[in-house]
């Protein structure tokens, strides 16, 4: 029998896997900001598939409690759990000078340091805020020491394949199913995680005051209407 609890993995949909307005795009920068900067006061290492493995297990950890704080999903790819929009993200942080990359490592700067300090002492004491930014933390740490175990605890999920008769599959599974030929180029030729199958969600934003106070830290930031194709297209390659 199926476990209704688990992931649903689903073609994509523009109006559910990506976010809808500039909001959306800066409270996850926010917190992509608020990963390297926890990592930062740990003196920890990050890598962009470390970082990316924090973001989504997190993000299944807080969805078990009916909760989400992240506007772009995650698809399947010969990576696992992925999204090649993060590494956008990754490149408008650093234009803003907000954090800097040297290879595979991620770091954040002195004036990334100072505005997330200045953010998270400004963030109301919502026990959902706390408890992503809480696991967010544990998870960049845990796999800023170990990326295997990144790989691993993330390959090993299962998860519900909606595209193939709602057949129960982990993550590996779906990675093997992938063939290493085929060029990935139209948006219907992901599966994208969808942690949630059930009503009563709840969003954890960052509040729209600190969202302006955030934005105007960030510089160059491309406003995206992912409802025409060419622009989908881009975030694939």
């Amino acid at each position: 029998m199926t476990n209704k609890n688990l992931p649903r993995v689903e073609p994509f949909n523009v109006k559910k896997h990506l976010p809808q307005t500039s909001a959306d795009k800066t409270n996850d920068l926010f917190y992509i900001l608020s990963a390297l900067h926890f990592a930062n006061e740990k003196e920890k290492e990050v890598t962009k598939l470390t970082l990316i493995k924090a973001l989504f297990k997190t993000s299944q950890i807080e969805a078990k409690e009916k909760i989400a704080f992240l506007n772009t999903f995650f698809y399947i790819n010969t990576l696992g759990p992925h999204n090649n929009v993060i590494y956008k993200y990754l490149e408008e942080l650093e234009r803003a000078n907000l954090i800097k990359t040297e290879g595979r490592n991620i770091y954040i700067t002195s004036k990334g340091s100072r505005v997330m300090s200045d953010l998270i002492n400004s963030l109301p004491q919502e026990k959902e805020l706390i408890s992503v930014l809480l696991n967010l933390k544990g998870k960049t740490e845990e796999y800023s020491n170990n990326a295997a175990k990144a790989i691993s605890d993330t390959h090993s999920q299962e998860v519900i394949d909606t595209t193939d008769d709602n057949t129960v599959k982990t993550i590996g599974l779906l990675i093997q199913e992938i063939n290493p030929r085929q060029l990935f180029n139209t948006a219907n030729q992901f599966k994208y995680i969808n942690p949630f199958n059930n009503s009563g969600i709840k969003k954890v934003n960052l509040p729209s005051n600190l969202i302006n106070t955030f934005e105007k830290e960030l510089a160059n930031i491309e406003e995206l209407d992912y409802s025409r194709a060419e622009n989908i297209s881009s975030l694939f390659v």
